[in-house]
């Protein structure tokens, strides 16, 4: 029962080791885990803000080029020589090509200039710096009719009684502004004109004084459309940064894209589109290598530790054993010792199977002691003992009960020809002698036989009757043995 306990607390030590172990193991795994994570949320985080960011610039970048427009359109539509064309109709031929062609198309790049009145009887277009039909001048309006609209509302809004006639609403001027202010009668969008992204200004037509007289308050308007060209968005790359920059349809999904409205127009189709600078992968390349030599570091100092406490429980596992071997053990011989072998025969008595006991007494040992001193008594009882357990082997259990006392142990029945054989075996190997020092030790044994249970009911109770026949080979002349149930007689096993 005793080594089933030692066995199980060795086994529960190997537990607590490969717990540690484990535990180191997933400490490191967490360790390096939460690391990744929080990179990986810095990382997020600093992509997010970089989109974001560029997002921002990107709407500022339309926003100021669209403002650029309005400014353009304005020289023409807040212009009183324009006024004063349309006050009979439609703006004449050398009008247009002073002012639209040779200025609005070539200088600034308004690829349509079209008049129209609101109810659209009266309508002039100009393609390309070329006068067109009315017919494809009225078809280009169709795209933008809704910001013709809003573009009306916004100049009968800004318009107030003065006297006989209107006065159209001034704008507020900005110290801090570079361009002028202009009446906020204008309306723009962004719109697929002729399959390119174009800017749309559409805005009434008036004059500088802002004085609308009570006959014209039916307005003129003036819509332009300036192309969004490559020229122009590799220019606004190049000032913000980015790069990929176009437009894409506004139901696209594709990975890595980043994209945002301009124009506040609903009617626009089209999304303004760029390849951000994502700062992760950068911020990956160069803190990878570090939190890598941090983690193993880490690793590597968590491991030591596992080890050490690992080769602690190890060592003390190792005393404990010994200590259990010592407290079972002869520590001169290696045999059983009276603990150790009380054991063994109490396992033997709880099998409810025979057995048989052996005591052994040496003779002479004390001369040899007293002659050549403990040393060699030391040589002789291990010398003994390996003869012992050579002769026993599995047959059983050889033990040291003390000084020259030694005691065998055979499970299983036994006849009494073969234990008085074996008795008679170990007592001559008592008998061979012991070199020692250049001194040949010669000694001699005496042996008793019991068994259980016809010799007693109980260990206690054999062990006496082995004893007792143990006594009898002695006062029968030693170098002998004698079974406890022939103890008025002495088998003589003295070697030839």
């Amino acid at each position: 029962m005793a080594g089933r306990a030692e066995k199980g607390r060795a086994k529960g030590r190997r537990g607590v080791v490969t717990a540690i172990r484990m535990a180191a193991v997933t400490i490191v795994a967490l360790f390096g885990a939460a690391n990744y994570l929080v990179l990986d949320h810095a990382i997020d985080r600093a992509d997010s803000f970089v989109v974001e960011t560029e997002r921002t610039l990107v709407r500022n970048e339309f926003s100021h080029q669209i403002e650029q427009v309005v400014q353009y359109q304005s020289q023409l539509s807040f212009w009183d020589r324009t006024y004063r064309e349309l006050a009979n109709g439609m703006p004449g031929d050398a009008f247009v090509h002073d002012q639209l062609r040779d200025w609005m198309w070539s200088d600034f790049g308004f690829s349509w200039m079209i008049f129209a009145t609101p109810d659209g009887e009266h309508v002039l277009g100009v393609h390309r710096g070329e006068k067109v039909s009315d017919r494809k001048a009225r078809e280009k309006l169709q795209w933008v009719s809704d910001l013709t609209r809003k573009a009306e509302r916004a100049y009968r809004d800004a318009l107030s009684p003065d006297g006989g006639g209107w006065r159209v609403a001034s704008a507020k001027e900005d110290p801090d502004l570079l361009t002028p202010a202009l009446p906020q009668i204008h309306v723009t969008g962004m719109r697929l004109i002729d399959r390119v992204m174009s800017i749309v200004v559409v805005q009434a037509v008036v004059p500088k004084t802002l004085y609308i007289p009570a006959g014209r308050l039916q307005p003129t308007l003036l819509v332009t459309v300036k192309p969004v060209s490559q020229k122009m968005l590799a220019d606004a790359e190049q000032r913000l940064g980015v790069h990929g920059l176009a437009f894409t349809p506004i139901v696209s999904v594709e990975p890595g894209l980043a994209m945002t409205p301009v124009g506040a127009d609903a009617y626009n189709p089209m999304v303004v589109s760029w390849r951000p600078n994502m700062p992760g992968s950068f911020v990956w390349r160069s803190a990878w290598p570090q939190i890598a030599l941090f983690v193993l570091i880490f690793a590597g100092v968590m491991l030591f530790g596992a080890a050490r406490f690992a080769a602690l429980v190890r060592a003390l596992q190792r005393s404990e054993e010994k200590n259990a071997f010592l407290a079972r053990h002869d520590p001169l011989t290696g045999l059983k010792n009276r603990s150790g072998f009380d054991e063994e025969l109490l396992r033997a008595e709880g099998s409810g199977r025979g057995f048989s006991i052996l005591a052994i007494d040496l003779d002479r040992f004390k001369a040899i002691n007293d002659r050549h001193g403990h040393g060699a008594g030391d040589i002789v009882l291990q010398a003994v003992a390996r003869r012992f357990s050579d002769r026993i082997g599995m047959q059983g259990c050889v033990a040291r009960l003390g000084g020259d006392e030694f005691c065998v142990l055979l499970t299983g029945e036994h006849d009494l020809e073969s234990l008085l054989a074996l008795a008679g075996n170990l007592v001559r190997d008592t008998q061979l002698p012991i070199a020692y020092g250049g001194h040949l030790l010669l000694i001699g044994g005496s042996a008793g036989i019991a068994q259980f249970p016809a010799h007693g009911g109980t260990v206690h109770d054999v062990m006496v009757k082995a004893d007792a026949a143990l006594y009898a080979a002695k006062n029968a002349g030693r170098n002998r043995a004698v079974h406890a149930g022939d103890l008025d007689g002495a088998t003589d096993t003295r070697a030839a």
